[in-house]
């Protein structure tokens, strides 16, 4: 019994290959989706597109050629030694078809809806400033109250001049406070576009720590609107402050706003909100109630 099954299995196999070797030695007409390949770019020249459009070839061919077509990796590959800054047309034609030689593929037609453009632009390099992202809030308070002394530095660019005007800064990987070692940081740089290229792939970041301290400024006088017909009670108000103390303790009376909540008065009583310095927070403030009188 078990011999007779085993018979028909192989039976089976031997008829599924056959019947995949009829497949592939049969002619096919099928579509492949043909991307472009620009070689030779100037080298003062620079591709503004990320991506080029692929283009839909019919081509004829046996089963086992159009196989091997399709692990070779059909592309267009055209010379763009001769292309300028600006539009250029890219002409496409069989001669410029490059897959494996060894099969032997018909091509019936190139589908080209309408005429196809590049456009090259200046190949120049620029600086940027760096820009830090923080991992989390914490982190970010982290290194506001522990200064990141030299986080204006610039990292140079490569690239096309129109996409180089657009970028504004280059990130940094989301550092942590877990990253710090000796003080510094190593941070990779995040590229901004895939058409473009870093000079150099990360930034070291030095860190201070800082002293943190609190301080109390009084008589900070309380703001609202003038055309408010209004008399407020009192009319200033005190806060304990903390920040780091080469930022604190430059601060005044002109440092901070304290603004009346104007529009949530009940029954003639409101609060206030405070602006202050980035880093710098309000430890406690008094009086935490103003009385609101309108005039007459």
């Amino acid at each position: 019994m078990k011999k007779n099954l085993l018979i028909k299995i192989l039976v089976l196999i031997i008829a599924i290959l056959l019947w995949i070797q009829q497949i592939l030695l049969r002619p096919h007409e099928i579509e492949f989706q043909v991307p472009i390949k620009l070689l030779n770019i100037p080298n003062d020249l620079a591709l503004q597109q990320i991506e080029l459009p692929t283009i839909t070839v019919i081509i004829q061919a046996k089963g086992y050629d159009l196989l091997s077509a399709k692990i070779s990796n059909v592309a267009f590959e055209i010379n763009a030694s001769h292309y300028q800054y600006g539009d250029n047309q890219i002409k496409l034609s069989v001669r410029d078809l490059a897959y494996n030689k060894r099969a032997q593929l018909e091509v019936i037609e190139i589908d080209l809806n309408e005429a196809i453009y590049v456009h090259l632009d200046i190949l120049v390099e620029k600086q940027k400033p760096i820009e830090i992202e923080y991992a989390s809030s914490k982190d970010e308070e982290f290194f506001i109250e522990n200064k990141i002394t030299n986080s204006q530095q610039r990292v140079g660019i490569k690239g096309p001049l129109s996409l180089l005007d657009e970028i504004k800064t280059i990130k940094t990987e989301p550092i942590s406070q877990r990253m710090m070692v000796d003080s510094k940081i190593s941070a990779e740089l995040v590229i901004p576009n895939a058409n473009v290229q870093l000079l150099k792939d990360k930034v070291i970041l030095d860190v201070t720590h800082t002293i943190i301290i609190n301080r109390t400024i009084s008589l900070i006088p309380i703001k609202f609107p003038e055309t408010a017909n209004i008399t407020i009670i009192p009319q200033k108000v005190s806060v304990m402050i903390r920040g780091p103390e080469e930022l604190v303790e430059k601060m005044n009376l002109n440092s901070i706003n304290a603004n009346l909540e104007f529009d949530k008065i009940r029954k003639g009583f409101t609060g206030v909100t405070f602006e202050l310095p980035s880093g710098v927070k309000i430890v406690e403030f008094t009086p935490k109630r103003i009385q609101v009188i309108e005039n007459e």
